[in-house]
């Protein structure tokens, strides 16, 4: 009997809609499961930096030969790789998962490719993830993030083509709600992960009260949809309450 497949992640969408911090707050959950993981920095502007403090993040560059270091991953015990790719490069991420004949590697190993996009109130992040869907269609698993700093409805989501295809799909989506401007910014002024503002007590409390709540519905929107927990390689069975202890 076959074992579920290990997970490869990647976010990817549009620039700035919020790749890197759901990719923070994918690390912060995964530690606290004790997952053995990988975590690989593809974006030029090395937003996840500040995580280097908590677990080793290394630079990767698929597009020039950084697939061998992939392989060597899949032959190891690993739970789960992640890889914030940089924004807009949907056309250089196609070719190359099509080049290195990505998903046999991936099946080979008893691994599988989800990819995790934030999309924002823009058109372009719609018409990213239609494109998506259409090129790789059901050899991935797909995971939507509604980023509501941008948008509280995302009606024109809800209406368009890329909706229904990511359903079509088995495709699901969760809620990333919006942080206090003020408490984003001071965190990223310290350069901290989200899971140590907690104990920086030189950060004003009420900043660091709302960095907690929201981190915590963000795990709490995972842990609760098993569709999730599933393509993101996360405990089947643990709940928000035992997650709590450990952030």
């Amino acid at each position: 009997m076959l074992t579920s497949p290990k997970r490869l992640i990647m976010t990817i969408g549009d620039s700035r809609v919020g790749k890197s911090t759901v990719m923070r707050l994918l690390i912060d959950l995964l530690c606290a499961q004790k997952k053995l993981i990988r975590i690989y920095d593809h974006d030029p502007r090395y937003k996840l930096a500040a995580y280097s403090q908590i677990f080793p993040i290394e630079n990767i560059d698929f597009f020039r030969g950084g697939t061998d270091i992939i392989l060597d991953e899949f032959k190891g015990n690993y739970d789960a790789i992640a890889v914030d790719m940089p924004g807009q490069y949907l056309d250089k991420v196609c070719q190359y998962i099509h080049k290195v004949h990505l998903f046999k590697l991936l099946n080979d190993y008893n691994w599988r490719l989800t990819f995790l996009q934030p999309i924002s109130h823009r058109l372009d992040c719609l018409e990213y993830l239609e494109r998506l869907l259409d090129f790789f269609g059901d050899s991935a698993d797909y995971v939507v993030v509604k980023n509501q700093y941008f948008d509280q409805q995302f009606s024109q989501y809800h209406r368009s083509e890329a909706s229904q295809k990511l359903a079509a799909l088995k495709g699901t989506e969760i809620i990333l709600k919006e942080l206090n401007k003020y408490s984003y910014e001071t965190i990223e002024s310290m350069g901290l992960p989200y899971s140590a503002v907690s104990k920086h007590l030189e950060i004003y409390s009420v900043y660091r009260a709302y960095t907690y709540r929201w981190a915590k519905s963000f795990h709490s929107a995972l842990i609760n949809n098993f569709t999730v927990k599933n393509y993101l390689g996360l405990n089947k069975s643990q709940q928000i309450e035992e997650y709590e202890s450990t952030f």
